[in-house]
């Protein structure tokens, strides 16, 4: 069920076996997991079931790194989280995200990529990627262009070689989240969510090795506690580490943070809209439907560009995809008139030319890897929000290997279209300085890394936070490198997995 703790008696208890925090993807993912699984659970959600100004506003906080959207407005403070963002158009009214997994090599600890590396590969997340499809209601497990692909409507553009492919991406509707499986959790038996509820602090015994309970404040006053035996976090990347700092009685300088690593290696995938892809032939503009929104195998799927692992590993480059929009562009008038035998752009011609010419072409849309980076990081600020609790600000660091990754992988995809002529890429950045447009996705990442090593990350492989038995972990927070694909599917693909280990967890201690 659903209900509202604004009426409850001041300094109530409410107890449970697990509870988790935050009603995004990922806690409504594992409340889901849990449904029926003989034990009680408590789904806390900060706002209520629709938007709200003055829930809205706790998550304000300053950037002061790279500029970024305001911090209230990159995120959904009511039940559905993150879903109710979701904008993409995926055909008539509806509004969905892209989803893809990560690849293989996103897994692999790289040498050209410091901090790299997961506790475990792929092929162990394999299993839980295809129960989060069922979840996500989307297509199947495949993410190969030959399975997708209408060879006479819709073909693959035709690279020769290895370095340059196609990857398709499926997309969800976002009122599975926040109608559907809201829908399931008010039916639920075992399953409390206790919304308008915003956890301020996470308190535990004198040695902070076990969680005792969660202080909980509602906005018009009232204040309880949770206890429970098991305790998961899933606020999101932000709010998770600002908790844990915040929670500070017995651990100085916040829970899980014995070695500094809270809020640090905060990750997002830059976005640039830059460059674009001048056709061969106008036929292109007709050909070219894999590459957006459309039908296939009654689901909604788009194509990107990527590079191959062995071009990533030759280069020292970080994953990378990039879409294709059709629209009328200027060019500089050279690049226009060039021939397509012609190979990659030369920087040096660019200031002996200033007019420019419309043309129709793809525009191209660049989502990037960021490389870990513990300067990158969220911290605690002195301005305090309506709870008194301290507001965060956000230094979002990005580095040279970032901007030259976006460089070179045009450089490449450009030298393999002229190549097989089909056209060139004009390139509009000139080096691997940070572009004045770039933006993020909304994919906030990696501020509770994991890794096995307490002196490496904040959580275990199981998504424990080292050295506390019963607090866990879920979102994308706990991601050490984020590959080019939109979050959303690893994060369910992790909590299905922690929802299985929470039971085996709950089976053990006699829950």
């Amino acid at each position: 069920m659903i209900a509202d703790p604004k009426l409850f008696s001041e300094g109530k208890t409410f107890k449970t076996d697990v509870c988790i925090v935050g009603a995004g993807v990922a806690g409504i993912t594992l409340a889901h997991e849990l449904m029926g699984a003989g034990m009680r659970v408590c789904l806390l959600e900060s706002g209520g079931l629709e938007p709200d100004r003055a829930t809205q506003s706790l998550y304000w906080g300053e950037n002061i790194g790279v500029p970024y959207y305001p911090l209230d407005v990159s995120r959904a403070r009511f039940f559905g989280g993150s879903s109710n963002c979701w904008h993409v158009g995926i055909g008539g009214v509806n509004l969905g995200a892209r989803l893809h997994p990560l690849e293989e090599m996103d897994f692999q600890e790289r040498d050209w990529v410091p901090y790299s590396g997961w506790p475990f590969t792929k092929a162990h997340l394999d299993p839980y990627y295809e129960r989060a499809h069922s979840i996500c209601h989307i297509g199947p497990y495949d993410y190969s262009p030959g399975y997708w692909e209408d060879r006479a409507l819709r073909p693959q553009l035709p690279f020769r070689g290895e370095r340059v492919k196609t990857t398709i991406f499926q997309f969800i509707q976002r009122e599975v989240f926040f109608q559907e499986y809201r829908k399931e959790i008010e039916k639920a038996e075992n399953i409390t969510s206790l919304i308008n509820s915003n956890v301020i602090e996470i308190e535990t015994d004198p040695a902070a090795q076990r969680v005792t309970g969660l202080k909980v404040a509602c906005l018009n006053g009232v204040r309880y506690q949770v206890t429970a035996k098991l305790f998961i976090l899933a606020a999101g990347a932000i709010e998770i580490p600002r908790l844990l700092l915040l929670s500070n009685r017995v651990q100085k300088t916040g829970l899980g943070n014995q070695h500094d690593l809270v809020g640090r290696f905060f990750m997002e995938h830059p976005h640039l809209w830059s460059g674009v892809y001048i056709p061969a032939d106008k036929k292109a503009f007709n050909s070219s439907g894999l590459y957006s929104v459309h039908i296939a195998n009654d689901v909604p799927v788009m194509g990107k560009l990527t590079l191959s692992a062995e071009v990533l590993q030759r280069e020292r480059l970080l994953n990378y995809a990039v879409s294709i929009h059709p629209k009328l562009c200027t060019v500089p008038a050279h690049q226009a008139g060039r021939s397509h035998g012609d190979t990659g752009i030369k920087k040096k011609i660019y200031n002996k030319f200033k007019r420019t010419r419309a043309i129709k072409g793809f525009s191209l849309n660049h989502m990037s890897e960021q490389a870990p980076n513990p300067d990158s990081r969220v911290t605690l600020s002195d301005e305090t929000d309506a709870l008194g609790q301290k507001r965060v600000n956000l230094d979002w660091k990005l580095g040279p290997s970032d901007m030259r990754t976006i460089l070179r992988a045009q450089e490449i995809i450009d030298e393999d279209l002229c190549r097989v002529g089909l056209g060139r890429l004009h390139i509009e950045m000139r080096d691997e300085s940070i572009p004045a447009n770039i933006t993020g996705g909304w994919h906030h990442m990696g501020t509770t890394r994991m890794n096995n090593d307490p002196k490496k990350g904040v959580v275990d492989q199981d998504c424990r936070i080292h050295g506390i038995s019963n607090l866990f972990i879920a979102g994308p927070s706990v991601f050490p490198t984020c590959g080019y694909a939109n979050p959303v599917l690893t994060i369910i693909a992790l909590a299905i997995r922690l929802g299985d280990h929470t039971k085996k967890f709950m089976g053990s201690s006699g829950g």
